[in-house]
């Protein structure tokens, strides 16, 4: 891993997926062992076709890799790349989908609209709907026909880096180096729920799943020296009652 940033939880496989953003490309990971199971490399994206017909992606769609989202209902995997760091970087979600050997694979891309920079994304199994986030807004998006819903908040919740709906609720990662927990329902935080990263030496945490019953944070911090173990790390956190 270059730059870790988004993640996704696929249950299916039992796989944990990490996008590298410098190194654009994304692994799939055992969460149980921390054992490599692949990786899609840059090539992949660029190749991809415009959904519904359209030039390939190209180079100028991979080069800033933010978050990932599993939707389990449609078996679909997205990953959302924004405009860092020049005008000519491109916003786009990306979609994968099983191929004949049952691995997935880069499918196609939208576009995204000029601008969109989307650090947080995660699916709802109670709507069925794939959520990103930006700052303090979240809205839905929907890849089909590539359209977003109206931005709304939570209140007090800012600097949203990660997401991951479990259980009927949304756990996020902050630009704090915090997890927050947000009653859904309500679109409420939950009083006197709130993980202090810093503790653990978490330092830029990009993204958080939850996986059977512990949060796997990835942290994004550059800073660390090339050969520790602790750079681009994911942290696996058990939370007692």
């Amino acid at each position: 891993m270059k730059d870790s940033e988004g993640s996704a939880y696929v249950p299916r496989d039992n796989s944990l997926w990490l996008a590298d953003d410098n190194g654009r490309a994304v692994f799939e990971i055992d969460p149980s062992t921390g054992t490599l199971k692949r990786k899609i490399g840059r090539a992949a994206f660029e190749a991809a076709p415009r959904l519904g017909g359209g030039p390939q992606a190209g180079t100028f769609r991979t080069r800033d890799f933010e978050s990932m989202a599993y939707d389990e209902a449609t078996d679909s995997l997205y990953v959302f790349a924004g405009p860092c760091c020049t005008s000519s970087v491109l916003p786009t979600a990306f979609r994968l989908k099983r191929s004949a050997n049952g691995r997935f694979r880069v499918q196609s891309y939208q576009p995204l609209a000029s601008g969109a920079n989307y650090t947080a994304a995660g699916w709802n199994g109670g709507d069925g709907k794939v959520y990103v986030a930006k700052g303090a807004v979240l809205r839905s998006y929907d890849y089909v026909t590539n359209t977003v819903g109206t931005g709304f908040k939570i209140p007090l919740l800012t600097g949203i880096t990660g997401m991951d709906f479990s259980g009927g609720d949304l756990y996020v990662t902050t630009s704090a180096e915090k997890l927050r927990r947000v009653d859904w329902a309500s679109k409420t935080l939950v009083d006197g729920w709130t993980f202090d990263l810093t503790a653990f030496d978490v330092r830029d945490s990009r993204a958080v799943e939850s996986i059977n019953g512990q949060f796997y944070v990835s942290d994004g911090y550059d800073g660390r020296p090339v050969g520790d173990p602790l750079r681009h790390a994911v942290y696996v956190f058990s939370v007692l009652p």
